[in-house]
């Protein structure tokens, strides 16, 4: 059995972050798919992690950092933040790492950070990833929009959760 916890980023793990972000796997399930440099994460870390807009955190399988899970867009008079998450070690995928991180960020979002309302974007072609978020408890919203990436459109799934609906 595999222990799946989640620790607060810290700049320490920018090598990582720049590594996992950039990878082909990662990067074509954003929207924002432009490179990560050391400069454009620590900006993040100071503009957006420092100032309490952002909640991330690093994820540890067994204690080793496998990739991030965030809130971000915190906004604390609507109670609500965007949530997005990231498997950058190929070793991590498929092993439900994705759906307990997502509950372990929940229960921080809901328990501690007084959020009501988490809503994700999810491309239509990532049934994995839906499947990973539904576990988790999040349900489509249906809301959908579609989004210029490179020379096409994608189909871009709005789902959330709120917080008398978790079961942490």
């Amino acid at each position: 059995m595999h222990s799946v916890s989640i620790r607060p980023i810290n700049y320490g793990d920018t090598e990582n972050i720049i590594k996992w972000r950039n990878s082909d796997y990662v990067r074509c399930h954003f929207i924002y798919q432009a490179l990560f440099t050391k400069e454009s994460h620590e900006n993040w870390m100071k503009n957006m992690v420092e100032t309490g807009k952002v909640a991330q955190f690093i994820i540890l399988l067994d204690n080793e950092a496998v990739g991030s899970v965030y809130l971000r867009d915190i906004d604390k008079e609507e109670k609500s933040a965007e949530y997005g998450i990231f498997i950058g070690e190929e070793n991590a995928r498929g092993k439900g790492v994705g759906t307990e991180s997502a509950r372990l960020i929940l229960k921080y979002a809901f328990e501690e950070a007084g959020l009501e309302h988490i809503f994700l974007r999810v491309f239509a072609d990532n049934p994995g990833a839906i499947k990973s978020y539904e576990k988790a408890g999040f349900k489509r919203n249906g809301q959908i929009e579609n989004v210029q990436i490179g020379d096409h459109l994608q189909e871009v799934i709005f789902m959330s959760l709120e917080k008398e609906d978790f079961e942490g």
